[in-house]
């Protein structure tokens, strides 16, 4: 009789690819931006506090990784450690939280295609589309997936570059001179707004069953990226800063 099953495809680069591919996109471009404007030049120690609770977080994924590889994430892991009400929970809100990132990451594509054409057409226009456009994908199989985010983080990574280099030629210490123009409360606004362009570390743990020796790539996979993009954000600052 046939065994029919996930098969074990994704080595340690294609799920560091995932991973990054959830993490390095629209947060980074957008949200520093905005966060920028609640704390100020103050948004290094806003990233700082957001990439070390990020880490602790990630640090806990990748313990219980060790442990459960099976495919689910969140559900998984909840109902493993707790009890079965405890995965629903929440692999519910793990489900609606991702609902909301993909529309708000989708209609900041739709956004961004505005600014650069000059359109004014309604940003749902091109939100739907986008998100179509990646169900297919991802359901033409993970290993296509994996190689058109590899595709994705290039470039993303290439665009990071053009731009920190660019605004190297306007970086200023005078920037600086009001560090945190509101105070406490706009440091820990901004951390908690960037934490939003951290999450994504957690995405491989929902395709463990498609890990190459997941006990030990999965925590890997959580940990890299999560050191990635503390050192984009920490370097794209310098140019968001006005």
């Amino acid at each position: 009789m046939a065994s029919y099953g996930l098969k074990r495809i994704l080595g340690l680069r294609s799920a560091v690819i995932i991973n990054l591919g959830a993490i390095i996109g629209a947060g980074i471009f957008v949200i520093i931006g905005i966060a920028a404007g609640m704390a100020g030049p103050a948004i290094i120690i806003s990233i700082f506090v957001s990439a070390v609770i990020a880490i602790f977080t990630g640090l806990s994924f990748s313990e219980i990784a060790q442990h459960i590889s099976k495919e689910g994430g969140v559900y998984e892991y909840a109902k493993e450690s707790f009890a079965p009400s405890a995965g629903f929970v929440g692999g519910t809100m793990w489900t609606f939280s991702n609902m909301i990132a993909i529309s708000a990451v989708s209609l900041s594509m739709g956004s961004y295609i505005n600014a650069l054409f000059h359109l004014h057409v309604n940003l749902i226009v091109f939100g739907i589309p986008v998100i179509i456009m990646f169900a297919i994908l991802n359901m033409l199989g993970i290993k296509n997936s994996a190689k058109t985010l590899s595709i994705l983080v290039g470039v993303n990574v290439i665009i990071l570059i053009i731009f920190v280099v660019s605004g190297l030629f306007y970086f200023k210490y005078a920037d600086f001179s009001n560090f945190a123009p509101h105070g406490f409360t706009g440091v820990m606004e901004g951390s908690a707004l960037i934490f939003f362009a951290f999450t994504g570390f957690s995405r491989i743990t929902t395709v463990g069953d498609e890990v190459k020796n997941p006990e030990k790539n999965i925590p890997k996979a959580i940990i890299i990226p999560i050191t990635c993009k503390h050192s984009c954000c920490g370097v794209i600052k310098k140019w968001k800063i006005k």
